[in-house]
């Protein structure tokens, strides 16, 4: 009898163990839905989501000059480190938790001030422009993180890959094509699951290129 309740308690706890990270993007949803800082703030690792945006940023940069000038990887290397100074306010203006909300609720982070101007944005995404009048409800464009009913938990399901025993990156929207999906990375510290990094889509990452690369030749 030991033998078989330790058995049961074992399951159980893998059982629990294996819905914690959906669990956990539930529970995010529903504070991005209700727009609770301080819900989403402990849901999130801001430190290495920072560094993570960090790099996005002057990567699409870098990327964007070295398309129209020929750079070697010792100039990459220069400008990267040269526009460090100009990513950072930024980055700081994305990783808070107010506009953390805003880009998870509807794709895109109006409070940071990249709106979406029909070069990057509307055009690139081919969704309308939320921040600007358009009648389309906020977080209603597709491109939100949406966890909150059984069927947009198993969409994610079916989309997460799993890193290790204590990590787990999911891709949304599931029905967007790769390079217009966002890649949430969850990290298990504890006994909680928080966000640790967020992979932009290429649109978004554009919009970013674009203010930088706009800093740099100023």
């Amino acid at each position: 009898m030991r033998w078989w309740l330790t058995g049961l308690a074992v399951l159980l706890l893998w059982v629990a163990y294996g819905i914690s990270p959906y669990v956990a993007l539930y529970q995010l949803s529903r504070a991005v839905q209700a727009h609770d800082t301080a819900a989403v703030a402990q849901r999130v690792n801001f430190r290495t989501l920072r560094l993570s945006l960090t790099k996005q940023a002057l990567a699409a940069a870098v990327d964007a000059i070295a398309a129209r000038r020929d750079l070697s990887a010792r100039e990459r290397t220069i400008l990267t480190e040269a526009s460090g100074a100009l990513a950072e306010p930024l980055v700081e203006s994305l990783v808070t938790p107010e506009t953390l909300i805003d880009l998870l609720d509807d794709g895109w982070p109006v409070r940071a001030g990249l709106t979406r101007d029909g070069g990057a944005g509307e055009a690139a995404s081919g969704t309308p422009d939320t921040s600007q009048g358009s009648d389309t409800p906020r977080g209603r464009n597709g491109l939100g993180f949406h966890a909150s009913t059984v069927g947009q938990l198993l969409a994610l399901f079916r989309s997460a890959e799993p890193r290790g025993f204590r990590g787990m990156v999911v891709s949304y929207p599931p029905d967007r094509p790769l390079e217009n999906r966002f890649r949430l990375r969850l990290r298990l510290r504890g006994w909680t699951w928080r966000v640790v990094d967020l992979e932009l889509p290429g649109s978004l990452r554009e919009r970013i290129s674009q203010r930088l690369t706009g800093a740099m030749q100023r």
